[in-house]
């Protein structure tokens, strides 16, 4: 069934403005929610925004968008994905490695439920009237089986080694450089969950596997450019997370 919906004056609104400022305006309302939710909650709370981004990026992923400073599409997803670094350096410096662990295990059986639950959800036969709700939850809920394989593997894989990372050089350096700690650790952590996800979901388990170039320029550079930008931007609010640590 041909799905068709009218967009929401909302909607209509935001799409007048560039991408560019749609980015800046999504990063910047990440950061201060991870720092509300931190300040109200503490490691919970950080642990809760988790969970909840990798469930947002995993739907924003399946479409892209096109940025005037780069020639190929990029996928969505990045940004909110990208917060979850942020997340992780918070975690690691001002509760424990250990605790920045837990919150990738929580984030990954988040994803795991969610999906599980929306799949039996889609089991249910729609009745009259419903058939397009249920076609649109279809479209959104019921990723590939490679897609959401490689989503984990890479998620797994760039968080783990993310907090390895930046635990290392937190006691390689004595609690100092926080900066240059929480932006190298970034750095190697998405670009490892960039590439797997990448070369698994586009390549590895496609049954039409795009070419090597494509996937590099639209899918690995093009979303590490913004990762990269994400972790420039987040430096910040990780020292700002240091007056909203709970006593």
């Amino acid at each position: 069934m041909h799905l068709s919906f009218s967009p929401h004056p909302f909607v209509i609104w935001l799409q007048h403005f560039p991408p560019e400022a749609l980015t800046l305006v999504m990063l910047l309302s990440c950061g201060l929610v991870i720092l509300l939710m931190m300040r109200f909650f503490g490691a919970v709370g950080l642990m809760v925004y988790s969970s909840i981004a990798i469930i947002v990026a995993n739907l924003q992923v399946q479409t892209v968008t096109k940025y005037s400073f780069f020639h190929e599409p990029v996928a969505l997803g990045t940004i909110v994905f990208s917060s979850i670094f942020i997340v992780s350096g918070i975690l690691t410096e001002y509760y424990g490695a250990a605790q920045a662990r837990k919150a990738v295990w929580l984030s990954f059986t988040a994803l795991f439920l969610m999906a599980g639950f929306m799949l039996m959800t889609l089991g249910y036969k729609p009745v009259s009237g419903c058939h397009a709700a249920h076609d649109a939850m279809c479209t959104l809920f019921l990723p590939t089986p490679a897609l959401f394989v490689a989503g984990l593997i890479a998620y797994a894989t760039g968080q783990l080694n993310d907090i390895w990372i930046f635990a290392t050089l937190s006691r390689l350096t004595r609690g100092k450089f926080l900066w240059f700690r929480s932006f190298l650790a970034t750095l190697i952590g998405a670009f490892l969950d960039n590439l797997i996800f990448s070369v698994l979901a586009w390549i590895v388990f496609s049954p039409h596997p795009l070419s090597w170039r494509t996937v590099f320029l639209t899918y690995v550079l093009g979303t590490y450019i913004l990762r990269v930008f994400v972790a420039i931007v987040g430096v910040p609010f990780i020292y700002l997370a240091r007056l909203m640590v709970r006593k």
